[in-house]
């Protein structure tokens, strides 16, 4: 593989992997997934793909649609089942691709100087320019991506729901990494092109960016959409919206909207609850979804998932003190603290002892035990109304309001 790279073999297969028609544009697209997924080369063959204008190469076949080609006749595949598995390598090859900045930023891309793109925030006096997106290319993808019509529902053991009618082979489990090369989600990978992308500021105000194509219906956001994959029963769609959310936490003047708008924290805690039993004081102010399951609750399997999640979790307990009362009124101790009794790795149970430390300690300038005291007062002050279903906002609990210096206080 290292000679391959070195003496030119990545040009090349660029240039036949746009040939559709062909069984060699399939198999170099396969390789061109192989060699910067494997080896000591990675990084040349991420590079070399680049030069070859291969975020373009890759987008177009991601954004192609499903024809009738030779492929498919020559192995008695259907049409459908041929564009997919070349979707699912293109999409896996710009995953590979942004995970340098180079690739991230040129997938991103300008459509105007940096100067006139607006925060995630807004600006009423660029409200024309807000409306735009950070590139067409991105926006079509994603609405692939949210398109359930391209996937088709696989049979085995790990979903989360399956027909009655399914066969499935309850002895065999099919890995992480088996489900990522298969194409019955052809778009599966774009989760992780979208965590990629978040690493540099342009991506991240494409996924938090706020738009309203209806006037009538309130404004959302990219985050808002992909966020309910988090319960998808592809694990790779899963792994990489963790990473994607993991990285909107690093803003943090976004704090407020991220807690109060998006209430993500129970999104975020949904997939590290599992089956165990609370008792009726765990359950206040916990959001209902995470323990309505009660023994039926299966708490995300996947390592890597799991420890994005926690880390996410980390980032927003460091944004501030609001954001660190939020956190203790959702109960987040609690999901935490039964999630490192049966976690395996010990990566993950260091950043939990790393937010417990952030939870259970008394604020600065406070006195001893007033973290515990303002949770039971707020209970309190709420007549036992945090078990009603829906469970109130972070910002009904604790009387917060969007302010300039909502995470002043640190």
């Amino acid at each position: 593989m290292e000679s391959l790279v070195k003496y030119g073999a990545i040009a090349p297969l660029c240039k036949l992997s746009s040939r559709s028609n062909e069984t060699a544009g399939t198999n170099a697209l396969a390789s061109l997934v192989y060699l910067s997924s494997h080896g000591t080369s990675i990084n040349q063959c991420i590079e070399d793909m680049l030069d070859c204008g291969g975020i373009s190469r890759m987008s177009e076949i991601a954004l192609s649609n499903p024809n009738d080609d030779t492929i498919a006749r020559e192995k008695g595949l259907s049409v459908m089942e041929s564009w997919k598995k070349r979707v699912n390598f293109a999409l896996a090859l710009l995953a590979n691709m942004t995970r340098t900045e180079r690739g991230a930023i040129e997938l991103c891309g300008f459509t105007m100087p940096e100067e006139a793109i607006p925060s995630s925030q807004g600006d009423q006096a660029v409200d024309e320019i807000e409306s735009l997106p950070s590139k067409p290319t991105m926006a079509l993808l994603f609405s692939r991506f949210m398109n359930a019509s391209f996937v088709s529902k696989p049979k085995r053991n790990n979903d989360r729901t399956n027909d009655d009618n399914d066969e499935v082979d309850e002895d065999v489990e099919i890995s992480i990494e088996d489900i990522s090369a298969k194409g019955d989600d052809p778009y599966q990978h774009f989760a992780a092109v979208l965590m990629n992308a978040t690493q540099v500021q342009q991506g991240r105000k494409f996924v938090m960016k706020l738009s309203n194509l209806d006037k009538d219906t309130k404004a959302t956001s990219v985050l808002q959409d992909i966020i309910v994959e988090l319960r998808s029963s592809n694990p790779v769609r899963r792994r990489g919206v963790a990473g994607t959310v993991k990285n909107c936490c690093f803003e943090k003047d976004s704090s407020w909207w991220l807690l109060n708008e998006v209430n993500i924290v129970p999104k975020i805690l949904y997939p590290l609850a599992g089956p165990e039993e609370l008792d009726v004081e765990e359950k206040t102010g916990m959001d209902p979804d995470l323990w309505l399951e009660g023994p039926d609750k299966v708490r995300e399997s996947d390592q890597v998932t799991r420890l994005l999640l926690v880390e996410a979790i980390l980032l927003l307990c460091a944004t501030g003190r609001r954001s660190r009362e939020s956190l203790r009124l959702q109960k987040t101790y609690t999901i935490l603290k039964l999630l490192d009794m049966v976690e395996e790795s010990e990566e993950v149970s260091e950043r939990i002892n790393e937010i417990v430390q952030y939870l259970r300690r008394d604020e600065q300038g406070t006195e001893e035990g007033s973290s515990d005291r303002f949770v039971e007062e707020a209970y309190k002050s709420n007549n036992g109304k945090l078990l009603m279903l829906p469970a109130p906002s972070a910002s009904e609990q604790i009387g917060a309001k969007h302010s300039d210096d909502y995470d002043d206080v640190d």
